[in-house]
């Protein structure tokens, strides 16, 4: 499962390369590049999730939508700020669980 995630972060770098070799465009490589970060430090952050498997894999979920969301975005270069915005939504509701005072977590 490791090797999966690690080939797919290898594939997003290696197809915004290509496409700012293409297009020598500066500002969409560099927000791609953002993009890909945040959804990278999101997944590491979600680990904490753990305790609560359902929505630990809701998370995950949304990780990958999100990774779908930019190759979309590389390919079309259209904005999917919802798909980008869903691992978010799901750790602010872990905290928001955390702080009610859930008692599996």
């Amino acid at each position: 499962m490791k090797a999966i995630i690690v080939l797919a972060v290898l594939l997003a770098i290696g197809i915004i390369f290509l496409f700012y070799k293409k297009d020598s465009d500066i500002p969409k490589m560099l927000f791609s590049f953002l993009v890909l970060a945040s959804i990278i430090s999101l997944a590491v952050v979600g680990n904490v999730m753990r305790s609560l498997m359902p929505l630990f894999l809701t998370h995950i979920v949304a990780l990958v939508l999100s990774y779908g969301g930019l190759l979309y975005y590389l390919f079309s270069e259209k904005k999917q700020w919802i798909l980008w915005l869903l691992p978010l939504s799901t750790l602010m509701f872990y905290v928001l669980l955390a702080w009610i005072g859930n008692e599996h977590i």
